[in-house]
């Protein structure tokens, strides 16, 4: 299988310390910047070798992340699943 031109960008961040250190501590919490996101994702999943699943707050989010991501690893290996389109406390039921 052929990867995408930015793929060695994930595997340098594949190889270092810190991501390894917090692959070893999932679930964990941790505080990534928009723009480096999909870059993280991506390690995540080729240090670990198997899926996951990230919860953004909007579509939009989620939609930008996807892609970003596609771009690293490959769009074969990432689904997007956007809401039915109600929000927690919308008052609409049934709830996601």
């Amino acid at each position: 299988m052929d990867r995408p031109t930015l793929y060695p960008l994930v595997r340098e961040l594949v190889e270092h310390e810190r991501l390894q250190a917090f692959a070893g501590a999932l679930p964990a919490r941790a505080r990534v910047s928009e723009s480096a996101l999909p870059l993280v994702v991506a390690a995540l999943h080729e240090h670990l070798g198997r899926a996951l699943v990230l919860l953004a707050p909007e579509d939009a989010d989620a939609r930008d992340a996807a892609e970003a991501a596609g771009w690293l690893i490959g769009e074969e290996r990432v689904a997007l699943l956007p809401s039915r389109g109600v929000h927690w406390g919308s008052g609409l039921d049934p709830p996601p």
